[in-house]
């Protein structure tokens, strides 16, 4: 079975894994297909956009906090995600249908539960679109969409178990779902990744405590911004400005968190979907202030400076909400000793093969790096309320540990 989808589904110039993570596009693409379905069925709809809004943030709470990190995990999670988000438009249940008379084909899975057709053509077309997009498959049809039996075994199951609306949608896309734990995602079994072991010179040396040291095959450095200058008081900053616009007040879940759940703070508070102007107040509170305020912390210079002497590539990872501001290797003044790279996670971080270290204070970063291969040094921030990371840390940049050639 073909399913209809939207223009909006297809279009070649969207990258939809990360188009679906904000809430308007998500908003939009969810209404486009209503109306394609609405009309390939000749069923109306009505849409409760704050229901759908609702659904919208749970799902991406759910798709962050089971996010696998390991690269030979993401295919399989493409189609856990997919039925996650099946699951939140049924429990918030934006769509009801119209009465409609003179139905074409009675016996359709549309006509016998119109709202949950409609989700779960959502729910695949999007999945097709990032396997697509992402990984190169064709998905061509729903093998399973055409069997009343299933639909019905399906409305009854969701009214009991609201999660087994996952395994249906996989059931749906021809797949062999779990139908016993639907919620629980199983990242494959990999052997663990070597820690970072610092080394220390002899014993016998006597005197002041020797520094220790990196690995001597040590190739490149990836530093967080943030581990490196001040740009998260900053971004701190200009939230804190932005959405005193709308009248609310930075919250410590906020500080942390990318500028979509900001912008999703606002508009599950005030009623609208995408506040008029929020991202460009942003980014022109962003350019001031980094503008006037943003440096490098103490020794920071330094550090970079011994690392590019010493032949080890060093990269600092910017993520999107910054990355679209000012000119930050100008403001910082780092012309040639370090690559700025626009990356949010460290998978996108290519290593090729070179023994390499991600340097970061959050300690979920840090443990995301661990798993993609990277060694890791946390830098402790003790006035900051994060979890603590387990591996090694040090005080400051000046505390730093340099190969040893």
């Amino acid at each position: 079975m073909t399913l209809p989808a939207p223009q909006l589904l297809t279009a070649p110039d969207t990258q939809v894994r990360r188009a679906v993570r904000r809430l308007r596009w998500f908003r939009r693409a969810f209404l486009e297909q209503i109306a394609v379905v609405s009309e390939d069925s000749g069923i109306a709809f009505d849409v409760d956009t704050i229901r759908l809004a609702e659904a919208f943030v749970e799902w991406s709470a759910a798709f962050e906090s089971r996010k696998p990190t390991a690269q030979h995990d993401k295919r399989r999670y493409v189609d856990h995600v997919s039925g996650l988000m099946l699951d939140r438009l049924l429990r918030k249940a934006p769509l009801s249908a119209r009465h409609h008379e003179n139905v074409e084909n009675p016996d359709s899975a549309a006509q016998f539960w119109p709202e949950g057709y409609a989700c779960v053509v959502f729910c695949l077309n999007v999945r097709a679109a990032v396997l697509a997009q992402d990984f190169g498959e064709t998905v061509e049809d729903a093998p399973q969409m055409n069997n009343l039996r299933d639909w019905m075994s399906f409305r009854d199951s969701v009214a009991e178990r609201p999660e087994i609306a996952i395994s249906y949608l996989q059931h749906f896309a021809g797949l062999e779902p779990d139908w016993q734990f639907p919620d629980l995602f199983r990242t494959s079994p990999r052997t663990p990744q070597p820690q970072l072991t610092l080394v220390h010179p002899s014993e016998r040396h006597t005197g002041p405590a020797p520094r220790q040291s990196l690995p001597a095959d040590f190739a490149m450095a990836v530093f967080d911004l943030d581990a490196i200058s001040n740009s998260r008081e900053l971004v701190a900053e200009a939230l804190t400005h932005v959405l005193g616009l709308y009248g609310y007040a930075l919250t410590d879940d906020l500080i942390d968190q990318p500028l979509a759940a900001s912008m999703t703070y606002v508009a599950m508070r005030s009623g609208q979907l995408c506040p008029r102007g929020f991202i460009d107040h942003f980014r022109n509170a962003i350019a001031k202030i980094f503008a006037d305020q943003l440096q490098l912390a103490p020794s920071a210079r330094a550090t970079l400076a011994r690392l590019t002497t010493q032949g080890v590539k060093v990269l600092i990872a910017v993520n999107d909400d910054k990355a679209s501001g000012p000119d930050l290797a100008k403001l910082l003044d780092i012309d040639g000793l370090a690559e700025l790279c626009g990356t949010v996670e460290p998978e996108q971080v290519d290593k090729k093969d070179k023994t390499s270290l991600w340097v970061s204070t959050d300690s979920t970063r840090l443990q995301s790096a661990e798993r993609c291969g990277f060694h890791a040094l946390g830098i402790k921030v003790p006035a900051r309320r994060m979890p603590e990371y387990p591996g090694e840390t040090i005080a400051s940049l000046s505390d730093f540990p340099f190969p040893s050639r």
